[in-house]
């Protein structure tokens, strides 16, 4: 029962609605307190944003402007597309030709950019973060020199260039151990592929390099630094793909849902409220992409 839900909802017999909105919001405002958006809490939008009535909601949540519904339609996940949220009254829904917005389209792409190069950026706020540690832990420059004799030496000789490319390997050196570290967590204790990483951490005798020389165990820290940064880069290049493809399906999501709403228009049913009727076929539709 949609009145249960909310003591905000009143009893559309016993009170009887007013004829439209603009007459509540004219008696309203004589008695000092016009309506407002429940969604912005503002009284005055756009010339062409009127406040609607499209739900069973009364009191302060009664009305909304309709470009705020539609955002919030969009947005939304579950049936808020074609219900109300707060009385979980279904709209009613004006269907109307939508003709394609090329200009949706270039928005869509311009969203999916800038997502991506925010998470560019902070990946390269990390590395010069860790490029940074390392200048100042190398003020003298002693490390950076050792390279000099090598064909690296290009590199040392550019400052900015060597401790880039230092925060780069420890970048990825740290996102290989934390990800062994997390993948190694997630399985079972009682799978077989278990007993790999429990081999990897306590079967290697990593202990045992340190009577012998310094060489050797400068060549196991090579090593585990090799291994760490190939396993970074293949952690990196998988959660790349899924940050992609995660910004990309929730752009599209939302613009698609957008578009619906300029085709799917919820009616001004103002303060009276009847259950809706909508073709089966939209019905059919908008129930196979769960909006319904």
């Amino acid at each position: 029962n949609p009145s249960d839900s909310d003591p905000l909802l009143g009893n559309q017999i016993d009170s009887p609605s007013p004829a439209s909105s603009s007459e509540i919001r004219s008696e309203d405002i004589e008695n000092g307190s016009a309506p407002c958006c429940r969604i912005c809490l503002e009284c005055d939008g756009e010339e062409d944003d009127e406040l609607i009535s499209p739900c069973m909601c009364k009191g302060t949540q009664q009305f909304v402007h309709r470009a705020c519904l539609d955002h919030w339609r969009s947005v939304k996940e579950g049936f808020a597309f074609s219900h109300c949220t707060t009385c979980k009254a279904q709209f009613h829904l004006r269907v109307e030709l939508f003709e394609d917005n090329s200009w949706r389209k270039i928005k869509f792409r311009l969203f999916v950019a800038r997502d991506v190069f925010l998470v560019f950026l902070a990946v390269q706020t990390v590395i010069a973060a860790m490029g940074g540690f390392a200048y100042v832990m190398d003020k003298d420059g002693a490390f950076r020199k050792s390279f000099s004799d090598g064909w690296d030496r290009i590199l040392s000789n550019h400052p900015i260039p060597f401790y880039y490319c230092i925060g780069v390997l420890a970048f990825f050196v740290l996102l290989g151990f934390f990800g062994l570290i997390l993948h190694c967590s997630s399985l079972n204790s009682n799978d077989p592929r278990m007993a790999g990483c429990q081999n990897c951490c306590y079967g290697w005798g990593i202990l045992d390099c340190f009577p012998a020389s310094m060489e050797a165990c400068f060549a196991l820290v090579v090593v585990f630094v090799v291994i760490f940064a190939i396993l970074g880069i293949a952690y990196g290049f998988l959660a790349a793909t899924m940050a992609i493809q995660r910004i990309w399906q929730k752009h599209y999501h939302i613009l698609t849902k957008r578009e619906l709403t300029k085709e799917y228009i919820v009616e001004d049913l103002h303060g009276s409220y009847t259950p809706p009727k909508l073709d089966p076929e939209h019905e059919e539709r908008l129930k196979m992409m769960k909006l319904l």
